[in-house]
This record gives C-alpha cells, sequence and structure tokens, in this order.
C-alpha cells in the first residue's frame, strides 16, 4: 500500500493534533520541543507544508522524521514519452540559497576543527558527506 505524504509524515510525529481540516499540531522533532510549534497543513494537491515556529528549517524536520523533502510531495503519474518535459523545482530560490547557507556553513565549521587539529567523529563525516549531497542536489536544482 502507497502511503500519501500526509500519512507518511502524521505517523513519525508524536501525538499530532488535527487543528481543523488538512491542519494539524505537533512537538517539532528537530529540537526539543516541550509544546506543539510544528504546524503541519496538506495542500489540495497533496503536498505537505511544514512549520516549525521555533525556526528549523523544513529539511531540519523531514530528516529528525528520516524521510527527505521529496516525501512531502505526492507520487506523480508518468507522461507518456511524447510529453514534452517540464522539471518542476521542489525549492525556491530562497529556500536553495537558506539551505546552501546552512550546509557550507556546517562544512566550515568541521572544516575549521580539522584545521585547527580537532578529530572529527564518524557523525561528523557522514554529516559533511550529507551536506556534500545537498550542495550537489542544489546545483542540479539550479542547473535544470
Amino acid at each position: 500500500m502507497v502511503m500519501t505524504p500526509i500519512e507518511r509524515v502524521l505517523g513519525r510525529l508524536e501525538k499530532p493534533r488535527q487543528r481543523q481540516p488538512g491542519q494539524w499540531s505537533a512537538r517539532c522533532p528537530a529540537h526539543a520541543d516541550k509544546g506543539p510549534s510544528l504546524s503541519i497543513r496538506e495542500t489540495s494537491d497533496g503536498v505537505v507544508l511544514l512549520h516549525c515556529f521555533a525556526g528549523c528549517l523544513p529539511y531540519e524536520v523531514t530528516e529528525a522524521m528520516g524521510l527527505d523533502l521529496p516525501d512531502l510531495f505526492p507520487e506523480r503519474d508518468r507522461r507518456p514519452a511524447t510529453a514534452p518535459k517540464k522539471l518542476a523545482r521542489l525549492l525556491t530560490a530562497g529556500q536553495a540559497l537558506e539551505l546552501l547557507d546552512a550546509e557550507s556553513n556546517l562544512v566550515a565549521v568541521v572544516a575549521g576543527n580539522i584545521g585547527y587539529g580537532s578529530a572529527i567523529t564518524s557523525e561528523d563525516r557522514q554529516r559533511v558527506i550529507t551536506a556534500a549531497a545537498r550542495i550537489a542536489y542544489l546545483r542540479q536544482e539550479v542547473m535544470a
């Protein structure tokens, strides 16, 4: 059975509470949350929108849930081979720059620590690899 984006998200949150049709609130999994600071909304076309009032970025929230940003979007029907291909951007230019800034800052901090002779943990190493993958993804988005 294929899960919808909202089912994937709500199934990974602790006690989501429906506020009104298509809108929920829950504790944000990306930070130590004492109250529901995460707003979840399902659009009419099945896209899930996330907003953390504590300031967590959407990719941080999805990562904490074990999801990726594309998991917030419904699967698309395949177009016939004769149909022209149209690529939809998953991120706005502002969101892409925000993500690029965050990931490049993380890489800079780890590089600085290495420069000062500090050893990095395997968790740090994996996080830098993830940052590099995200930066490569952003490059593809911009070049498309």
